[in-house]
């Protein structure tokens, strides 16, 4: 897959996310997946919020939130596939209670938004198992193996 990354100006995590985003492309292009590009936002906690209770029903920041656009008739190569938004202050605490970098973490997460959006499920036990391999597979060399074992 491809992706297109966005963030706000001034939302935290800014400078961080933009930097980590060839290592991003570089897991995106590891994902099987539909020729059309994904895009990756940056969001802050209040909309991300906002967006969990919406969408999801639950309160508070969401770490990642992805949504499948689908395959629909007409759609154009360039239309996105879907988005995965990420709100950075919910990543680094992910990040430090798994005891790896904040970087390590989002590409984790990319690489789980974008199974998902690759028809990617883990419903069953069989289907998590094979979605978790599918993500270190997208992870192997870009991620240290020590990392990849704390993220999982």
């Amino acid at each position: 897959m491809k992706i297109r990354i966005g963030s706000r100006p001034t939302v935290t995590g800014r400078s961080a996310f933009e930097r980590a985003a060839p290592r991003m492309a570089e897991v995106a292009a590891r994902v099987d997946g539909a020729g059309r590009p994904v895009e990756v936002t940056l969001v802050g906690e209040r909309r991300m919020a906002a967006l969990n209770g919406r969408y999801k029903g639950r309160r508070g920041a969401a770490e990642m939130l992805t949504f499948d656009y689908g395959t629909g008739r007409g759609a154009s190569p360039e239309d996105p596939r879907g988005e995965i938004l990420i709100c950075w202050k919910r990543l680094e605490a992910g990040a430090r209670s798994r005891g790896v970098s904040p970087g390590a973490y989002l590409l984790r997460l990319l690489a789980h938004g974008l199974c998902h959006l690759a028809g990617r499920s883990h419903g069953t036990d069989l289907r998590a198992a094979r979605m978790e391999a599918a993500e270190r597979r997208a992870l192997e060399g870009i991620v240290s193996r020590r990392d990849i074992e704390r993220l999982f």
